[in-house]
């Protein structure tokens, strides 16, 4: 998925962590979603799970309490919602009001982390699978090149020419508009705007390549509406505002409704025959840490929506509107010098070439390996495809030549010599 790769070039070797990868098939956008929010969630998982970084609550007991009362009282609050009730107001006499202010979400922030990070990577999971069935090796593909950098020049041209072979004869066995309504008229129109999605298209990867940066837009939004609702409603999309405007007028951000620090737990104690009701005041220390969690997930997840958008956008305009194939086909053509742009036939074979051989599924092939490798291994890929092509389009020619002058042939042979003799039927000649 290379669409938008200028924040590569601008990060650098963090921004393609590529020590971790040989080759990749995506841009920094894409790995914001799948890698690095997967890395801060599985991190902030193990801080707010680990009591040894952070202990979950803490009671004021009753100094009448045994240490095994205080042991049990305190895991009980945990394990129950404890509610909140601000020290400006007095605690309500009745139990049922006291749970429209419940705190019920504690408990499960590491499993809701989990589970953010299996949805951040549920996108790229989509993306390799469709990707496989494409009857195209990408990984394989793209291993082969990047290695043969540090190979000897006559086993670069081999691998070369093998790549080139490989992409020649999957671009050559995909057959665009052949079955359908209106073929001809979808082949017509199908220079200016795709008119059809698939591999007989010539558009199957990188019509899944813009549906799987949809789906990292899509998931970003929803889940900013996951923790909304998760956080009990507490209008958690303007929560990065109010830090914001919290900050700015200097007030004490710390202290919010959303994640309260100290809190009431009710309890029935049961004593022999007797059953108490015990109230408590606890605190949370690991909300704490549950305030700046959520407060970076804000932002990390607003800016990961951001740009997963820009990225859609981009990458839908360049499905639609494919003129930049021929573009990228004359860059590299250009490199070899076998590209003559004041040919007007020269242009037309190389638009053909781009739009009706390499097609958008070719050139999205090129892209990425000129994304692993360097532009001279581009060039000279492209250079055998371009020489496959002219060859194949010469020999149609000929065929087609070869067949119109045998027919002509044939329709001179096979011409019945005139008869006249019903001309003559009824007539006796004289002697």
């Amino acid at each position: 998925m290379p669409y938008v790769t200028f924040l590569d070039s601008i990060l650098g070797p963090i921004g393609l962590y590529e020590g971790l990868r040989s080759v990749r098939d995506d841009n920094f956008i894409d790995r914001m979603s799948y890698y690095y929010s997967n890395m801060f969630l599985l991190f902030f998982t193990v801080l707010v799970a680990t009591e040894d970084f952070v202990e979950p609550i803490h009671c004021w007991c009753p100094e009448e309490f045994t240490d095994t009362e205080r042991i049990y009282t305190q895991q009980l609050c945990w394990v129950s919602n404890t509610y909140r009730v601000p020290f400006s107001e007095p605690i309500p006499p009745q139990f049922e009001p006291r749970d429209n202010d419940e705190v019920t979400y504690y408990q499960w922030v590491p499993l809701i982390l989990l589970l953010m990070a299996a949805f951040f990577t549920f996108p790229r999971q989509v993306w390799k699978y469709c990707s496989q069935h494409s009857g195209v090796g990408i990984k394989k593909m793209l291993t082969l090149v990047a290695e043969s950098v540090k190979d000897e020049p006559n086993v670069q041209e081999k691998k070369i020419q093998m790549v080139a072979d490989y992409i020649d004869a999957w671009c050559t066995n995909m057959k665009p508009y052949r079955s359908g309504m209106y073929s001809s008229v979808r082949e017509k129109y199908g220079h200016y705007c795709s008119v059809g999605f698939g591999r007989h298209y010539g558009n199957y990867l990188v019509t899944l390549c813009v549906f799987v940066k949809l789906l990292f837009f899509l998931n970003a939004i929803g889940q900013l509406y996951f923790l909304n609702e998760f956080l009990g409603g507490r209008d958690f999309w303007i929560y990065g505002y109010e830090v914001i405007y919290k900050v700015i007028l200097e007030h004490n951000w710390g202290q919010s409704t959303r994640f309260p620090k100290v809190t009431l737990c009710d309890f029935d104690l049961r004593q022999l025959e007797n059953v108490q009701r015990w109230t408590l005041q606890c605190v949370l220390p690991v909300n704490l840490y549950n305030e700046k969690i959520f407060i970076f997930l804000w932002f990390w997840i607003s800016l990961v929506a951001f740009l997963s958008f820009g990225n859609f956008i981009y990458s839908l305009f360049i499905i639609l509107y494919p003129r930049q194939k021929t573009s990228f086909a004359k860059k590299y053509l250009k490199m070899e010098n076998v590209y003559d742009r004041g040919n007007f036939l020269s242009r037309k074979m190389v638009r053909k070439f781009a739009d009706n051989h390499l097609r958008q599924d070719g050139i999205f092939l090129l892209k990425l390996l000129s994304f692993n490798t360097s532009t001279v291994f581009v060039s000279k890929i492209t250079n055998i495809l371009w020489e496959k092509y002219r060859e194949r389009v010469h020999e149609v020619g000929r065929t087609v030549e070869n067949e119109f002058y045998e027919g002509k042939r044939k329709t001179v042979r096979y011409i019945p010599e005139p008869n006249y003799g019903h001309l003559t039927d009824g007539y006796e000649s004289e002697v």
